[in-house]
């Protein structure tokens, strides 16, 4: 019996798809942004999502992931307690996730490699 892939995708906008890949290079993480969603997912539960008003999607940047059936599971519970579809969900963390970086605070802890602390 073949095992299907589970396919999950969001599109973001053109900043948070150049900063995927930089922050991941820069902190010798997974390079593709692929990845570095699901390190963010993993890594970072934020209170709430941040809504990126600048995203408009005629300009967005298409990002799949392949997911284990464990990782959809858990994908799809988090877009339950934040009440947002899948794609919504992973904007949203990835667009939260870099203005809590940008405001140097520390992100479910994780802080960011280039800010120092007080």
């Amino acid at each position: 019996m073949v095992k299907k892939k589970n396919e999950i995708w969001t599109v973001v906008s053109p900043k948070m798809h150049s900063l995927l890949k930089e922050y991941a290079q820069q902190n010798q993480l997974a390079s593709t942004r692929a990845k570095m969603i699901m390190y963010i997912l993993y890594h970072f539960q934020p209170e709430q999502l941040l809504e990126d008003y600048t995203f408009q999607s005629r300009l967005g940047k298409m990002i799949n992931i392949k997911v284990s059936d464990a990782e959809l599971s858990y994908i799809q519970g988090l877009a339950k307690k934040y009440n947002v579809t899948i794609s919504r969900l992973l904007r949203n963390i990835v667009y939260t996730y870099f203005y809590t970086l940008d405001k140097g605070e520390i992100v479910g802890g994780l802080i960011d490699a280039n800010c120092e602390k007080a």
